[in-house]
C-alpha cells in the first residue's frame, strides 16, 4: 500500500472530531476521503469545506476506506469499531476504548484475529512533556494528578472519571511498573447525573501511591502531574508542555531547580501520525488495545469505589 493510497475517514465530527479532520486532511501519508456524522448540519458543511465525501451513516463507508478514526460518544465505540474491524479496516478509537471490559475484550480479540492496527486515543501519551518525562522517571513513590476545567455540554454520556481522569490513569499505569493493591475513591454529581468531580487514591503493590483529582466544574483549567522519587521531584504542566525538576545537590545540602527543555508539538498530530505509521509499517502502537483496556479497568474500579462509598 502506497502512502497516498491509504484511504481514511473520520467517524464523528464534534469537538475533537473536527481536529481529526483538519490534521488528517494535511497529512501526505494518507488520503482523507470521507466524514461520517448523523448530524448533517455539522458533517456536510465540513465535508464540503475539506472536499471529501459526506455520509450520515458510517455503514455507507463499507468498501470505501482502509482506516478510520472513531470520535463518537463512548456508548457506540464498540458498535462502530466492530463494524470496521470485521471488514478489515484499521481503527483508531478515542478514549475510553469502550464502556465495558467485555466489549474491550471482544474488540481486542477481533483486531488480533484480523491482524489489524488498533490504537486507543490516549493523547497525553503524545504530549511532548510526557515523552520527555518517561526517560526521567525511575521509581515513582508518590504521584499527584490534577485535571480540572469548566463544565462543557459536549460530554453527556459519561462522568468525569471516564472523560478526564482516565487520561491520568493511563499515564500513571505507564509510569508505575507494579500491580494495583487497592483503589479508594469519592465522587459526586453536581451539574449532571454522573460524577462531575472525583478523587481516586490508588495504592500499588510496590508501595507507590497515586492521588488523582478530576473536575469539570472548575473555573480554571489545570492539567498538572507531580512525581516524587527518593532523589528528585518532577512537576509537569500538560497545557504548557513544561517540566520542572527539583533534585538534591550532590555537593551541598540544598535543592536545585531545573527547567527542562521540551520540544513542543501538537499532541493530537503526533498521535495520528503515529497511527498512520503503524498501519503502513505494521508495527505495534505506543498505546495498544491492552493499554486502553487496562486504563478502562482501573477507571471502572474507581467508579465502583465511588458507588460503594455513596452507599455507605
Amino acid at each position: 500500500m502506497n502512502n497516498d493510497s491509504l484511504r481514511i475517514a473520520v467517524i464523528g465530527t464534534g469537538h475533537l472530531g473536527k481536529h481529526h479532520v483538519r490534521i488528517l486532511s494535511e497529512m501526505k501519508e494518507c488520503k482523507l476521503v470521507a466524514i461520517a456524522d448523523k448530524r448533517e448540519e455539522i458533517g456536510r458543511p465540513m465535508a464540503e469545506n475539506f472536499k471529501v465525501d459526506y455520509v450520515s451513516d458510517f455503514k455507507e463507508l463499507e468498501g470505501k476506506v482502509d482506516a478510520v478514526t472513531i470520535v463518537v460518544p463512548t456508548s457506540i465505540h464498540y458498535e462502530v469499531a466492530r463494524f470496521f474491524l470485521e471488514r478489515n479496516v484499521h481503527a483508531f478509537i478515542e478514549k475510553p476504548i469502550t464502556k465495558t471490559l467485555l466489549e474491550a475484550g471482544e474488540i481486542l480479540k477481533l483486531a488480533r484475529e484480523k491482524q489489524l492496527t488498533l490504537q486507543v486515543g490516549h493523547v497525553e501519551r503524545f504530549n511532548s512533556a510526557i515523552i520527555k518525562l518517561q526517560s526521567l522517571v525511575d521509581n515513582p513513590r508518590f504521584i499527584e494528578c490534577q485535571r480540572m476545567g469548566p463544565f462543557s455540554k459536549r460530554i453527556s454520556d459519561v462522568g468525569v472519571v471516564l472523560d478526564l481522569m482516565i487520561h491520568d490513569i493511563d499515564i500513571v499505569l505507564s509510569l508505575v511498573k507494579s500491580k494495583i493493591a487497592r483503589v479508594d475513591a469519592v465522587g459526586i454529581p453536581v451539574l449532571t447525573d454522573n460524577e462531575d468531580i472525583a478523587n481516586a487514591h490508588i495504592v500499588f503493590e510496590n508501595g507507590c501511591i497515586a492521588n488523582l483529582t478530576a473536575s469539570r466544574i472548575s473555573d480554571e483549567v489545570i492539567r498538572k502531574l507531580r512525581i516524587f522519587e527518593n532523589d528528585k521531584y518532577c512537576s509537569l504542566d500538560y497545557v504548557n508542555q513544561a517540566i520542572t525538576m527539583r533534585k538534591k545537590s550532590e555537593t551541598e545540602e540544598r535543592i536545585s531547580k531545573v527547567e527542562l527543555e521540551v520540544q513542543k508539538a501538537e499532541p493530537l498530530r503526533l498521535e495520528l501520525e503515529h497511527f498512520i505509521s503503524c498501519v503502513h509499517e505494521k508495527k505495534k502502537p505506543l498505546v495498544t488495545i491492552e493499554d486502553g483496556k487496562n486504563a478502562l479497568e482501573v477507571a471502572l474500579d474507581v467508579l465502583n469505589a465511588i458507588k460503594s462509598g455513596s452507599k455507605a
